[in-house]
């Protein structure tokens, strides 16, 4: 596993720390299979953090788009460039515990895409977040794909037409965060809510979670067959 992905385990609590501080936690390649080994193999945790290590959250992919004239081919790109983000959003979506993300600093490009898709985000107010790639010549397609049923579509219509930075308020606000807190507060909130979840049961949890992963693609009358169905999955299996 890269160095600049730590993994550790403390009883049922897996952390993921992005550790390329010298960087702003830009994110490799190596760091995207880290990341993605590191969810894989945390299907015994009933909860996984993801921090950054040191100021910043993570500032972005460290990839450059090809030089125009390269000749580079779609295939190329598909390859390097969107094979090892689709393959980390498949491990992402089939985790069953509850990823929970913790955000200082920057949280650009990729990092803010990591923040909409953690199930819960605490954040830091001074936090910042951006999807800047126009300014490279790279539409961020792959970037705005799970942000599509998390944000507004004009709010992220705007976050990427303007390349514009965002405030912790408004991607609270947007959709993107789920709790704002001074940055002296954030661990001992986050502490806390790892203490809540373990107290809960396993399987109840597990369930939200995949109720929530699930159900806001379906209609209100089948949103309700499948909470029923789910709800009585978890009762039967006590």
């Amino acid at each position: 596993m890269s160095q600049e992905v730590q993994v550790s385990l403390d009883g049922d609590v897996t952390t993921i720390v992005l550790n390329r501080q010298e960087a702003g936690n830009r994110l490799t390649n190596a760091m995207a299979g880290a990341v993605e080994a590191g969810i894989r193999q945390a299907k015994g945790s009933r909860v996984i953090l993801l921090r950054g290590a040191g100021t910043d959250f993570c500032a972005g992919r460290d990839m450059q788009p090809p030089a125009p004239g390269s000749g580079v081919k779609p295939a190329d790109v598909l390859r390097d460039d969107a094979g090892p983000m689709l393959s980390l959003f498949e491990a992402w979506r089939n985790c069953r515990a509850p990823i929970i993300g913790v955000v200082q600093g920057k949280a650009w490009g990729i990092g803010t895409v990591f923040a909409g898709l953690c199930d819960v985000t605490l954040a830091a107010d001074s936090s910042t977040f951006r999807l800047g790639e126009l300014e490279r010549g790279i539409p961020p397609c792959i970037a705005m794909a799970p942000l599509l049923d998390r944000m507004p579509k004009k709010a992220l219509a705007y976050l990427v037409l303007s390349a514009e930075e965002m405030g912790a308020d408004a991607a609270r606000a947007h959709g993107i965060v789920s709790r704002v807190l001074p940055a002296a507060q954030l661990e001992a909130a986050v502490q806390a809510l790892v203490k809540r979840l373990l107290g809960f049961s396993q399987a109840s949890v597990e369930a939200v979670k995949l109720y929530l992963d699930t159900a806001p693609h379906f209609n209100d009358a089948n949103a309700v067959t499948y909470g029923s169905s789910v709800l009585a999955n978890v009762l039967a299996s006590r």
